[in-house]
């Protein structure tokens, strides 16, 4: 999986990509903790997607949000905590969400994109999430740090999984295995089969083996994410090693989705591989805005 290394040693996930959502004439308050946080938009999929999900209800409340620093390096940083309720009939299994810093001008100074949270949510049930967009210089804030605000957007995804089935590892570097089933998921995404090849070994002994699976969005709607996985098998069906791919998919868009790993050549005898496919379908969005507080030092 596909790493990215953030400031002062957090870490975010990373996808590629966000859909960005028209936000909403009307405007609710809310209070806590003596501060105010303002709903920017309940926003729906103006279009719904072709497997027809309807786009529902989702409550997000901040719950706490202080500000501190300037530390040593001149970084202010930020402590959000905030409460997501799934309104929707759907199980929620991601939430993406990102944010903007703004100073007291209302210009944005920073902030963070495309974070994920694994998370499984059932209807009506919800989930304490904490959100930090990393860390920013106070010049930018022009001494005003009292009034920075952050802007919070979040986007809630069902998952819609398929087994795709089992394909032989290849006995030589020589030679080459086919998953030749095609198979659509959700009626959105079509897998037209998989390659899979290995190296020759290495100084070592390990052996490269890798999978190559095509998949074609046959829609007009944009997926925010495709996931592929594969899981390699011994010859006594015990796990040898596992690895995912995940892209974001464009309106009648295809893509090669590319997993590898390595093991002793004698564990890859008689070793076979299952192929699983996870496609993500928005099912509702939230937008917040607050003002953070100084915290204890």
């Amino acid at each position: 999986m596909r790493k990215r290394a953030a400031k002062k040693k957090a870490t975010r996930k990373k996808a590629t990509r966000k859909v960005v959502k028209k936000a909403a004439k009307t405007t609710d308050t809310a209070k806590f903790t003596g501060q105010s946080f303002v709903v920017i938009s309940d926003t729906q999929s103006e279009s719904l997607p072709v497997a027809q999900t309807p786009q529902g209800k989702v409550d997000m409340e901040i719950t706490n949000f202080t500000y501190s620093g300037p530390d040593s390096d001149g970084d202010i940083s930020w402590d959000l905590n905030a409460t997501i309720k799934n309104d929707t009939e759907h199980v929620v299994e991601l939430i993406k969400t990102s944010s903007l810093v703004l100073n007291a001008d209302n210009i944005c100074v920073g902030g963070s994109y495309d974070d994920e949270h694994d998370e499984f949510i059932d209807p009506g049930d919800s989930v304490s999430m904490n959100l930090n967009p990393g860390y920013i210089k106070e010049p930018v804030f022009g001494g005003q740090l009292d009034k920075n605000k952050m802007i919070v957007n979040a986007a809630l995804f069902r998952r819609e999984f398929n087994k795709l089935g089992e394909m032989k590892v290849p006995e030589d570097y020589t030679d080459c295995t086919f998953f030749e089933t095609h198979t659509n998921v959700g009626g959105i995404v079509d897998i037209m089969g998989a390659t899979c090849k290995r190296q020759e070994p290495d100084d070592d002994g390990d052996v490269s083996v890798g999978v190559e699976v095509g998949v074609r969005n046959v829609t007009d709607s944009y997926i925010e994410k495709v996931s592929l996985k594969m899981v390699v098998r011994d010859e006594e069906d015990s796990n040898i090693e596992e690895s995912e791919d995940y892209y974001h998919l464009a309106p009648h868009a295809a893509r090669v989705f590319s997993m590898s790993m390595y093991a002793k050549a004698g564990k890859l005898r008689n070793s076979t591989i299952r192929l699983s496919a996870a496609v993500f379908f928005p099912v509702g969005y939230k937008t917040v805005e607050a003002t953070a507080e100084e915290g204890d030092e």
